[in-house]
């Protein structure tokens, strides 16, 4: 999928248009899904029983791991002293473990444990029974078509960051 212009110089540009058309999409899509409502709804119908910050966290270590604390706060933008209390609980719940780190015996790596799996798989199943709901009319053929073609847009992303 090359970028091609057959637009004449001045003329508005056609795909550029339309990128930023899907960059104001994403934008919404992106509020939305880190939005609190969305997390409740989420946890709500996970029925976990984790607050707004643990589930953040869970999800970021399941993402990142073995990733050290430090490391997620540079990622989320937020002190490491925030990430330490969601960090206890989860850990006191049985969901991620620490480990020292191979490479600073002074550091640790936090990994989802198997009970943080199931957790985040149930986590995953609400999230994708949420957005369904979402589009309960569309119909199938159109959201294989938005799946496929963000799975492409995401591929971008990885390669090109």
């Amino acid at each position: 999928m090359g970028r091609t212009s057959a637009n004449p110089p001045g003329e508005p540009d056609e795909q550029l248009t339309a990128s930023g058309e899907v960059a104001s999409a994403l934008a919404v899509v992106g509020n939305w899904m880190f939005s609190t409502t969305a997390r409740r709804r989420i946890m709500a119908a996970s029925g976990l029983e984790l607050s707004l910050g643990d589930y953040t966290l869970l999800a970021q270590i399941s993402q990142h791991a073995p990733v050290r604390l430090s490391v997620l706060a540079d990622l989320m933008e937020v002190d490491k002293s925030t990430l330490t209390p969601p960090a206890k609980r989860l850990e006191a719940r049985g969901f991620i473990v620490r480990e020292p780190d191979p490479t600073d015996a002074r550091a640790q790596l936090v990994s989802v444990s198997r009970a943080g799996k199931l957790a985040i798989r149930k986590l995953w199943q609400a999230r994708a029974a949420v957005v369904a709901e979402l589009m309960d009319d569309w119909s199938t053929a159109e959201i294989k078509s938005l799946a496929a073609n963000l799975a492409a847009f995401a591929e971008a992303i990885e390669k090109k960051g």
